[in-house]
């Protein structure tokens, strides 16, 4: 998200649609997101709409030379709330 829109929720609010859609318009049993540890943004949007932190995938992804970690969370149909 560009610097200027950062902090102002939008980001919850699309991680709770992409919800909605998946689980009321697809009906999927599962979502997952991964992403950087140090990526604190999404990992907050993604707790803060239900999801759980599952594991670290240590040392998985290869960024600007460098091996980091990531998170990866998972949020079940029947956790999904409104």
């Amino acid at each position: 998200m560009l610097p200027d829109y950062r902090g102002r929720g939008y980001g919850s609010d699309v991680v709770r649609v992409l919800c909605e859609y998946g689980f009321a318009v697809r009906g999927l049993q599962r979502l997952q997101v991964e992403t950087l540890a140090d990526n604190a943004p999404m990992i907050a949007a993604a707790t803060n709409a239900g999801f759980t932190i599952e594991g670290t995938i240590r040392r998985s992804a290869w960024v600007y030379g460098a091996f980091a970690d990531e998170v990866v969370l998972g949020l079940l149909a029947h956790e999904w709330t409104l």
